[in-house]
């Protein structure tokens, strides 16, 4: 079963939180995200079933409209 986690990324001054694939959601791992690099994990919390996030990612994305989750 494929999990995410929710994590604070931060590249050079921004800061936005995400669902990422829990096998990249390591502190201070650098993330490539669509065609950006250079993404840092500074934070790690909750872990969720795909199906979670999935299910509940419009009440995520109202929250943090930067952020889009995949399909």
């Amino acid at each position: 079963m494929a999990t995410y986690t929710q994590c604070r990324l931060r590249r050079g001054r921004t800061e936005q939180i995400a669902w990422i694939p829990s096998e990249f959601a390591k502190k201070n791992q650098f993330l490539r995200i669509k065609s950006e690099n250079g993404w840092r994990v500074i934070g790690v919390g909750a872990t969720m079933p795909e199906s979670y996030v999935t299910r509940h990612k419009r009440n995520y994305r109202a929250a943090f409209p930067s952020i889009e989750l995949g399909a």
